[in-house]
């Protein structure tokens, strides 16, 4: 290492605060830390005096002395198993230290929490929870309590590590962190223990941290040289989601997110700080325009103050490269430290510069971050200029979250008389501007969907409440049973920003995210903004808990019906009834008087179906009719599919969603590996290959993870007892290859049904499984650009954008088995995919004039986008250039040798969020045989 010996001398030298032991009074400095945090410092300026020794301790048991190292040692990373040992070590040690477990993973590791005070902090814990819990809520706090509150009450801060697994820095630097405050005895410190609660979770999403330790162990140790790295993370981190983790606050879909809200909702944190890496040399948080007009302004005050206080820290110590606002927008507040923001606390990150290993090594990745700037004094150096090692990495998280905590103490009321006032904004606009309510009818099409969405506002802690008898308003009159969001409440703010449409700017910069989360609009429900102030008066009954639907199959049949009114409970439903025949009406008819659309279900007599209908019908909410005779109606078979999903190992992130879509209703397939493709066979053993949306280029999505780096098990062992989940392979490298490709062909010819969704439908679109069609232009996906504000502002450039929004799409086959339970006209969400040619007979094969391009054949079209009676396109959020887009194919049916093609340009499973999009993917499998029996 260059920094040896005679390098670490000069470093102790050239820093008059490690000169001598004085200098850390009253601290006394733990033999030998001084000198292992400066060999492990790069360069001086890497440093602040602040973590530049270990504190002894004659009690609480140091990191140093329990790891055997300093936490950020170059070449070493800590997994789980050792750093919650270490944690239940400092706070059996430590009466200032008290350690709690908040959840467990989808794996079964405990996730765990810390939490660090003075001793009269730790005493209180109780008292200082109940605290800041009277304070979020302004109905039963008046400004006298308040005022008693605040006086013995402390901010909690809450800090996140390790949601990203391959940004492995924030671990390692939580453990030095919660050492340093139990223990040290600098005014600084004190001053923090005594004003301030501090939470500290040291492997949010612990099932990825111990993959990824495992990884560098196995792929990483000892390699230096970033330009010849092998892949530097897993294929998987948490059981479904790779980047994806940090999506899910408006969903809490993951272990790790359910803990973060179980954590919220018990301690009422000021603070909600996620750790991640990714740019030189330290980004605090805050976003440019456009920003949320549902977050309260002091929200944005308190961000800004916090982030300008730990620049100017930092930067009075010569670190260079911290700076902040520069990065992606404050538009879409749906990551994990918005559950702050979106509960009236502060929100906030780091991004610190990271190798993507615990070695040290030259950084060769691109950085624009080096210029001057009024939110950045202190540029970082160019790159390539500098060495970087994962103890600078621990360096700069632990001085700006020391400088962040020393704010927090020293405005300790002000952030609590602020958290009080953000409350009461929110409750003060629900009593004093409309709208003053949302009215949620409970029999619309599906009424499990409904359930679903009123389960989804109450666990993210939005009262609901319930009409006990018919309710009346400006608006109209709704029975019994209807559902009423009452916006006199603490979360306000929030409940408007899910409920009503996103307006995205049209002159604003590109998003980093998602512009559109309107919960109608991914439900395809109606919800109701009332301007009426009597909602508060009505009868209304709060629910504590998710209401269920419970459906019913009345009469001895012999027959059943079920009509199809949009249910989206129906795949589910097919499973559960998979050992009898279900016939589907393919044409509209009338039973007593009932109307059944197209789609809806038809079951003959047949032995125990009685029984076996009205256990799916009660569980699933499904409402069934029973009558003597079949009716005489067009109609075909609908047997259960033997379902493959195709993730390949190049992305498994976007896949994991629809994983967990099919597991959580009940759905069994078989995972289907690349090495599965490549193995061929395929129509033996599926019926179905459903090919998820992957944020991968055509080449990347056959070739797969580069054969140069193979092979590369990923399978459980004795060093590496954490891989093989929730898949296994002997090599992850090499894709499907062109072999894997000849094999899809196959499945396809021999009568198989390929659906593919989002980005995924590049494969079959552009690797010639599917003729007559051409990419035309935009869809750039995330991996092309490396992730993140990256690829929005290589999409900025595309003339059509729609990135993450509702659009209108209108049905150009209704009678179509993918358009059961749907409208002729309906909405979609869309994000940045790519624009495709309408389809032709074929295209031009050389430039000659009986060699152009063939006549326009719509026939394959299912979905168009657009709006045939001129609705306007956008629903919620924004699009651009949609006139280049309306007319063309949402969804395609190409039938390819004895099989089919579909392919869907949109994702109907984004991130568990738009239900109302996925009975169109059902709808596909469930009537697999008719589409692959029609021309």
């Amino acid at each position: 290492m260059r920094h040896a010996l005679p390098g670490l001398l000069a470093l102790i030298s050239s820093l008059p605060h490690l000169a001598c032991a004085q200098a850390f009074a009253p601290d006394t400095p733990e033999a030998g830390s001084v000198e292992e945090i400066a060999k492990a410092t790069t360069e001086t300026r890497f440093l602040s005096p602040w973590v530049a020794y270990l504190p002894a301790s004659n009690g609480a048991v140091s990191p140093r002395s329990f790891l055997h190292r300093i936490p950020g040692a170059p070449g070493e990373l800590v997994n789980t198993t050792t750093a919650y040992a270490y944690c239940r070590a400092l706070a059996a040690s430590s009466p200032r230290v008290r350690l709690f477990t908040i959840g467990r993973s989808e794996e079964g590791r405990d996730i765990v929490l810390l939490a660090i005070a003075d001793e009269a902090g730790i005493r209180d814990l109780d008292r200082l929870k109940a605290a800041t819990a009277a304070l979020a809520d302004p109905r039963r706090t008046d400004a006298a309590a308040v005022e008693q509150l605040v006086a013995s009450a402390r901010p909690i801060y809450y800090f996140n590590a390790g949601l990203h697994s391959d940004e492995s820095g924030s671990t390692e630097s939580v453990l030095e962190l919660a050492y340093r405050l139990a223990v040290s005895e600098q005014p600084m410190i004190r001053r923090i223990r005594e004003n301030v609660v501090v939470l500290i979770n040291p492997a949010s999403n612990p099932d990825g941290r111990d993959k990824q330790v495992e990884w560098f162990y196995r792929y990483l140790k000892g390699k230096t040289d970033q330009a010849t790295l092998p892949r530097q993370a897993p294929p998987y981190w948490s059981h479904y989601a790779f980047v994806d983790i940090n999506r899910d606050a408006h969903q809490m879909v993951h272990a790790t997110t359910k803990a973060v809200f179980r954590m919220m909702f018990d301690w009422h944190p000021q603070v909600i700080h996620d750790l991640h890496e990714s740019i030189a040399m330290l980004l605090t948080w805050n976003g440019t325009n456009p920003i949320n007009e549902h977050v309260d302004p002091l929200t944005y005050a308190e961000r800004l103050a916090f982030s300008f206080h730990e620049v100017q820290m930092l930067t009075g110590f010569g670190m260079p490269g911290v700076w902040t606002w520069n990065f992606g927008d404050d538009w879409a507040h749906l990551y994990l430290d918005a559950i702050g923001t979106n509960h009236n606390a502060d929100g906030r990150g780091y991004e610190t510069f990271g190798n993507g290993s615990a070695e040290t090594m030259r950084s060769e990745q691109p950085d624009s971050n080096t210029s001057v700037e009024w939110y950045r004094p202190l540029p970082a150096p160019p790159v390539a200029s500098f060495l970087w090692s994962a103890r600078d990495n621990v360096n700069y998280n632990e001085t700006a979250m020391l400088a962040a905590l020393d704010s927090t103490a020293q405005q300790a009321k002000t952030l609590l008389r602020n958290y009080y006032l953000k409350g009461l904004h929110s409750y003060r606009k629900g009593l004093d501007e409309a709208p003053f309510g949302f009215v949620i009818p409970a029999a619309q099409g599906d009424p499990t969907r409904v359930a679903q969405l009123i389960d989804r506002l109450i666990s993210l802690g939005v009262e609901v409440q319930r009409a006990t008898s018919a309710l009346t308003l400006k608006e109209g009159t709704w029975p019994a049973g209807t559902y009423v969001v009452r916006l006199d409440q603490p979360y306000r703010d929030y409940a408007v920003d899910l409920l009503t449409p996103q307006n995205f700017p049209k002159d604003a910069p590109e998003a980093y995210d998602d512009i559109s989360w309107s919960f109608p609009a991914h439900y395809h429900l109606a919800v109701i903004a009332t301007a009426d102030p009597q909602v508060r008066a009505a009868a209304l009954a709060p629910l504590t808990e998710a209401p269920h639907v419970a459906g019913a199959a009345p009469g001895a049949g012999p027959v059943y019906l079920l009509k199809d009114s949009g249910q989206e409970g129906l795949l589910e439903a097919r499973w559960a009834l998979r050992g009898f025949r279900v016939a589907i009406a393919e044409r509209a008819f009338k039973v007593s008087g009932t109307e059944y659309p197209a789609g809806s279900w038809i079951l003959a007599p047949q032995p125990g179906l009685a029984a076996a209908v009205r256990d799916a019908a009660t569980r699933l909410g499904l409402d069934c009719a029973s009558t003597a005779a079949v009716p005489q109606v067009a109609r075909h078979e609908a047997p259960v599919a033997r379902l493959g999903v195709w993730i390949p190992w190049a992305d498994t992130d976007t896949a994991g969603w629809t994983r967990y879509a099919l597991d959580q209703r009940h759905i069994p397939y078989v995972y289907v590996r690349d090495e599965d493709i490549r193995a061929g066979k395929l129509r033996d053993k599926y019926d179905v290959l459903l090919y998820p949306h992957v944020d991968l280029e055509l080449a990347e999505q056959i070739e797969g993870l580069y054969k140069s780096w193979g092979p590369m098990p990923f399978r459980k062992t004795a060093s590496t007892p954490s891989f093989g989940n929730p898949a296994a392979s002997d090599d992850i490298t090499g894709g499907i290859g062109y072999a894997g490709l000849a094999e899809l062909q196959k499945f396809i010819d021999a009568g198989g049904l390929l659906i593919t969704l989002g980005n995924g439908s590049m494969l079959p679109l552009e690797g010639g499984l599917v003729r007559g069609v051409r990419r035309e232009a935009g869809g750039v996906p995330r991996s092309t650009q490396g992730g993140g504000a990256a690829a929005a502002a290589a999409s900025q450039i595309a003339v059509t954008r729609t990135p993450g929004a509702h659009v209108r799409v209108s049905f150009a086959r209704p009678e179509h088995p993918i358009a059961y339970g749907y409208g002729p006209r309906t909405w979609v969400f869309r994000q940045n995919f790519a624009l495709y040619s309408i389809p032709r007979r074929w295209l031009r094969m050389a430039y000659c004039t009986v060699c152009l391009d063939g006549p326009i054949d719509r026939s394959g079209i299912v979905l168009e986008w657009g709006d045939r009676d001129g609705a306007p396109f956008v629903v919620s959020g924004q699009a651009w250039g949609e006139e280049n887009l309306i007319g063309r194919a949402a969804i395609l049916d190409m039938p390819v040798g004895k099989g089919h093609v579909i392919t869907f340009n949109f994702n109907p499973l984004h991130r568990d969020l738009n239900r109302g999009d996925q009975r169109m993917l059902w709808n596909a499998i469930i009537n697999w045989r008719a589409i692959l029996a029609a021309p």
